[in-house]
């Protein structure tokens, strides 16, 4: 508008007569001020257009009725009830010379399973055994008493009295006395009787002590006590130190076959009671039944520390019946039911939350959420049954 002022004002000026250089002035002026043709015009700003967020997505599940089950399972394998760890007892340094089993294989009762070397130990009995026989003859000389002993005694009196006699000196008459005191002691009854008791005390005092010999020397050899499978070998080699009570050898009775399952803690078990049912699934599928019959809760008191401890978070079960073919090692799956609800609302374990005592699971109607607080009842790793609360075909929001 301002530019079309300027315009009419200087062609009025045109018109008029103004000296030539208050026209020049005034085109000048009329040019400096029309921005229409010098500057370009300013563009207007315009709002960045509105995006609409995108509706939120929810990962829900249907509560749906069903069967819902809270179990023990786990793997384990095929053992025995029998099974006997097998080691030196005492062994003082003692090498390892032979080392005659392997895994799997069968063993009778009384075999050899392992042998230290005690070749030392055989040289100590051959010498305990000289010193009884030695015992035994000083016994059998102390019960007899010895004639040619009492006779020498005799002359040794009549020879000191002569001395005493012949010389009449102090020293020859103790000399004489001494003589009849060892002569009355040969022939006193009594004396012989202590003789004859040191004699026998010795006597067992070398039989124990050959017998301790032999028994170190039979301990040398691990023997089975069974008619049995080896369950396990160790890796000691032979010629390597054995250390006491260090397990080389486990033998197992195949004939006394049960399950043992370890659970990887205690707490696992505490709700499994003796005489419970428990399903066995046998490598190949086939299937067989249990029951129950040591948990960590009755494990008998006075076992080793390690087995002990091992019984702490395990369960032993009895198969009823096992199927043809199954022997020690074979994999089995153990199932032990605590309990089972038929018809029940389930949701999935990840809809529920706990905070404070408070149980809730969060809700979708439509387009919208809302925390509803619920009743559980049977709760596995997966599942958990809805007492009260919901209702079936509710959806619920998994978090």
């Amino acid at each position: 508008m301002m530019c079309t002022n300027w315009k009419m004002v200087v062609s009025a000026a045109f018109g008029m007569r103004f000296p030539k250089r208050a026209v020049w002035l005034a085109t000048s002026f009329s040019l400096l001020l029309s921005g229409c043709s010098l500057f370009p015009k300013e563009e207007q700003i315009l709002a960045p257009p509105l995006v609409e967020p995108a509706p939120v997505q929810y990962k829900v599940a249907k509560v749906e009725r069903g069967t819902i089950v809270k179990s023990v399972k786990g793997n384990s394998t095929i053992t025995t009830a029998d099974r006997r760890e097998l080691f030196f007892k005492e062994t003082k340094g003692l090498r390892l010379k032979a080392f005659s089993v392997k895994s799997g294989d069968q063993v009778k009762k009384g075999q050899v399973l392992a042998e230290l070397d005690a070749a030392d130990l055989e040289r100590e009995i051959v010498s305990a055994r000289y010193e009884v026989d030695k015992a035994k003859l000083e016994l059998l000389e102390a019960q007899r008493g010895n004639p040619y002993e009492v006779e020498k005694a005799k002359l040794d009196v009549q020879k000191a009295e002569m001395n005493a006699k012949a010389s009449e000196t102090k020293l020859a008459a103790i000399e004489w006395e001494k003589a009849k005191l060892s002569l009355a002691a040969l022939q006193d009854p009594k004396e012989r009787e202590y003789q004859v008791e040191r004699a026998k005390l010795n006597l067992q005092q070398k039989q124990v002590e050959l017998a301790n010999l032999e028994s170190r020397w039979t301990e040398a050899k691990l023997v089975s006590p069974i008619d049995g499978k080896v369950l396990f070998v160790s890796n000691v080699q032979v010629g390597d130190e054995v250390e006491a009570y260090q397990k080389l050898v486990s033998i197992g009775d195949p004939t006394k076959l049960l399950v043992l399952y370890s659970a990887p803690d205690k707490e696992a078990l505490k709700d499994v009671q003796e005489g419970m049912k428990v399903s066995l699934t046998i490598q190949g599928g086939k299937e067989a039944q249990g029951i129950v019959v040591q948990t960590p809760r009755s494990i008998p008191s006075g076992l080793p520390e390690e087995v002990a401890d091992l019984y702490q978070r395990s369960l032993l079960i009895s198969p009823v019946k096992l199927p043809e073919g199954v022997q020690l090692g074979t994999p089995v799956t153990i199932e032990v039911i605590l309990d089972q609800k038929e018809q029940a609302l389930i949701i999935p374990r990840q809809a529920l939350h706990e905070f404070s005592g408070r149980q809730y699971v969060k809700v979708l109607e439509g387009k919208t959420k809302k925390e509803v607080d619920v009743e559980v009842g049977i709760q596995n790793n997966t599942q958990v049954q809805i007492v009260s609360g919901l209702a079936e075909g509710q959806l619920v929001i998994l978090e």
